[in-house]
């Protein structure tokens, strides 16, 4: 596979930097209006756990149509779901924790071939209002009554059904002949105007990751379906859906990355339970784009995950493929190329002119040409996010000659030629009144925020030591100094 786009998974994305947020929404769902009018669904997201014996399903979708109208929503499901509403926004949360975090990326398409009724036809298991969504789940045990209940179910609103039902019927049908027969009704209101729809979360039992596919045929049209994948381990490239029988299915990979408990817990309050038994978890993401008009469902066996992160590897002549990795692949990737950057240059420049460090940095500065050894506490992760302390922790396992790269002048503090940065060996340090040691600098995944480690030694012997968060909109603007924390 070639990879064609960069996209940093702002998520997905300012995910990634070449798709917005506003391209990608939320979740499938089947959607039937009682007037014959046109709804668009333009793009899905879902967020989708597994721990091999349950599911959790985090949906919500962007709906409109060309005039008002009340919408039914359904969703099936294998087996009976609890239903809560999200607290906060996990699509949100995710989409900073692939693009900050975890350095999430797209690749280009990659094409794939792809019991007894009850009494009652209609089962109610549950009737609830939750937040803005009027919930009811039932049991379909004889579709030769559900769409009765579907009328029925509108009348008891006082709103006259006019819509042809058949497509739904067809599609309901053919979930029950398979076997899946539960249903989760959202009644909702669609407005003219796009409308974002609140997550809603799904707890079920299934021994597949599961997502239904087939009830976007009932709208049809085109559109973007993102699955965000928290699983206990990644999907292997090439071997991930199922074949289709009549037409082929392409989807987009992304690569993997570890996400730990305290991050899931942001998204989804219930994690430390749900994924009690797991000792290792992978964030990755699918996408599709194109017609609705699926011939199968998203079912996949959860013990055919590879436990390990799959990462982008150039290859010669065929650009960058998947490939799994260890879990130590960013210390190796690190120690074949450990030289300073300019990343970092720019980011001790900005230290050493900053306006937020008048009074502790002087006008001229004695920097020790050799960066500082220094380890932070991981317990830092939770001021400053993993992903920073663990590149602050890699790059300096080690001391690095600064070297000649250093910019001594900086134009606008003091004349052009005044060196203001003077950089001694560390043999020199008791001789002189006061210096200054930094750490290599920690970068987060998407080089948005950096961190790093500044220590004054007065007389050879006092010292003072900060440690510095420097944060950028994105790369074309400058680093300011977001915090300082004197240690």
């Amino acid at each position: 596979m070639v990879k064609l786009n960069n996209i940093f998974i702002s998520l997905i994305l300012t995910f990634l930097l070449a798709i917005s947020i506003s391209n990608i929404t939320l979740a499938d769902k089947g959607s039937i209006s009682p007037w014959p009018i046109s709804l668009s669904q333009d793009s899905q997201r879902a967020i989708i756990m597994h721990n091999f014996t349950e599911e959790v399903l985090i949906l919500g979708a962007e709906l409109k149509a060309d005039k008002d109208t009340y919408v039914l929503e359904f969703i099936p499901f294998p087996s009976q779901p609890e239903v809560k509403l999200a607290i906060g926004d996990p699509f949100k949360e995710i989409e900073r924790l692939m693009a900050e975090e975890k350095g999430i990326e797209i690749i280009d398409s990659e094409i794939f071939k792809g019991g007894s009724a009850k009494t009652m036809p209609v089962e109610m298991k549950l009737s609830e209002k939750i937040g803005l969504h009027d919930v009811t789940v039932v049991k379909v045990n004889d579709i030769s009554g559900f769409i009765d209940w579907v009328k029925d179910f509108f009348n008891k609103k006082g709103i006259d059904i006019l819509s042809d039902l058949n497509s739904l019927y067809r599609n309901v049908e053919d979930y029950v002949n398979r076997g899946i027969n539960y249903f989760v009704f959202d009644y909702v209101t669609v407005k003219t105007e796009t409308r974002l729809i609140e997550p809603l979360i799904y707890r079920f039992k299934s021994d597949k990751i599961y997502y239904p596919l087939k009830t976007s045929n009932i709208i049809g049209g085109e559109g973007v379906i993102d699955l965000i994948f928290i699983c206990p381990g990644s999907f292997p490239e090439r071997d991930y859906f199922p074949i289709s029988k009549d037409r082929e299915i392409i989807f987009e990979v992304s690569n993997s990355s570890r996400i730990y408990i305290d991050e899931i817990e942001k998204i989804y309050p219930e994690a430390k339970d749900f994924f009690s038994k797991i000792e290792k978890l992978y964030v990755q993401v699918m996408r599709y784009s194109e017609t609705y008009n699926f011939q199968t469902d998203f079912f996949y066996d959860p013990n055919k995950l590879d436990p390990r992160p799959y990462i982008w590897e150039q290859e010669f002549f065929l650009g960058y493929i998947l490939k799994p990795a260890e879990e130590d692949y960013k210390r190796s990737l690190f120690y074949s190329y450990p030289n300073l950057t300019d990343f970092e240059y720019e980011v001790y420049k900005t230290i050493f002119t900053s306006k937020s460090l008048e009074g502790l940095v002087p006008k001229e500065v004695n920097l020790v040409n050799i960066t500082l050894k220094k380890q932070l506490d991981t317990s830092l992760a939770e001021n400053f996010g993993r992903a920073i302390i663990e590149d602050f922790n890699i790059k300096n396992e080690r001391e690095y000659e600064i070297g000649n790269l250093w910019i001594p002048e900086i134009e606008g503090k003091l004349s052009k030629r005044t060196p203001i940065i003077t950089l001694i060996s560390r043999d020199r340090v008791g001789s002189l009144d006061k210096v200054f040691y930094v750490s290599r600098i920690g970068f987060n995944m998407n080089k948005t925020k950096a961190l790093v480690y500044l220590e004054e030694v007065t007389n050879g012997m006092q010292r003072n030591s900060y440690l510095l968060l420097l944060a950028r909109k994105s790369w074309q603007d400058k680093w300011e100094i977001l915090e300082i924390y004197k240690s």
